[in-house]
């Protein structure tokens, strides 16, 4: 477990995971309440059962998760790792005319290997664990499980779940960290607190008058939190001086005093990170 991380680094780690489950309507609840009370070890415990979950949804709360761990040193070559990811992208590639009305299924298996071989090669390991985590609930779907019903591709299909599997298991030990810059620490966990709650609050503070209101709010949240972690301060402030106007914008559609009491405060927490960026 990585105690010497920031706790406030720590927080938005968990934060990061958060955001995920939430997004996907996962299970939030454990996220929520370390998120509160973030500890190395409690990150650590979490991630484990969560990376242990037949979900999809599920590991890649884990995946974000894993931002907030010690690293690991990578023990495998990317570039011979690619290459095997190609080759399973060509085999299931002429696997599909075979697939009958699995195809689509296969399609997307297929996609999510190819598009993990590119985020390797890239360097954006989040991207390639979460890309070979839904390869491997593509590689599951009940119709591919029932091609393995037929003789003539029982064995090939099984031979294909297993090399998927072991994909995920490799990529897992590529090592990801959270790299923020100390001062943007503080505006980072403002801005994603609100965010937060904003996203947990959603449904209750939608707009009859413009139901896509609130979730324009948090995509340029999410948005100008990326930005500021990759140290595109500009980026940023364009975001977040969006965000102020679309709060206006909503504070104009209601009138219900403990709805406008949440959204005012958040809007004060903006502004102040956004004049301390």
């Amino acid at each position: 477990m990585n105690s010497d991380l920031e706790p406030r680094a720590l927080r938005i780690a968990v934060g990061l995971a958060l955001e995920s489950a939430i997004l996907s309507r996962a299970e939030t609840e454990d996220l929520a309440s370390l998120y509160s009370d973030p500890d190395p070890r409690g990150v650590w415990e979490l991630h484990d059962r969560l990376m242990g979950s037949e979900d999809h949804r599920d590991r890649e709360a884990a995946i974000w998760l894993e931002t907030g761990l010690e690293p690991a040193p990578i023990k495998s070559d990317p570039t011979a790792f690619v290459r095997e990811l190609r080759e399973m992208e060509y085999v299931l590639f002429a696997f599909i005319s075979r697939a009958g009305g699995t195809q689509r299924e296969v399609n997307d298996w297929m996609n999510y290997i190819a598009n993990a071989a590119q985020f390797i090669t890239d360097g954006f390991w989040i991207d390639a664990k979460i890309m070979l985590s839904r390869a491997l609930q593509a590689s599951r779907a009940p119709p591919v499980e029932e091609l393995k019903s037929e003789p003539g591709l029982s064995y090939e299909v099984g031979v294909f779940q297993g090399a998927t599997i072991s994909y995920f298991d490799e990529v897992k030990g590529y090592p990801v960290t959270l790299r923020i810059p100390e001062e943007r620490l503080d505006a980072i966990l403002t801005l994603q607190r609100s965010m937060l709650e904003i996203m947990r609050s959603r449904m209750r503070l939608e707009a009859p008058e413009e139901p896509e209101l609130i979730q324009g709010i948090i995509h340029r949240l999410s948005s100008s939190l990326r930005h500021l972690m990759e140290e595109k301060a500009e980026e940023a402030r364009r975001e977040l001086g969006t965000v102020t106007r679309q709060i206006a914008d909503w504070l104009d559609l209601t009138e219900d005093a403990e709805k406008r009491d949440l959204v005012e405060g958040h809007g004060r927490s903006i502004r102040e990170a956004l004049d301390s960026i």
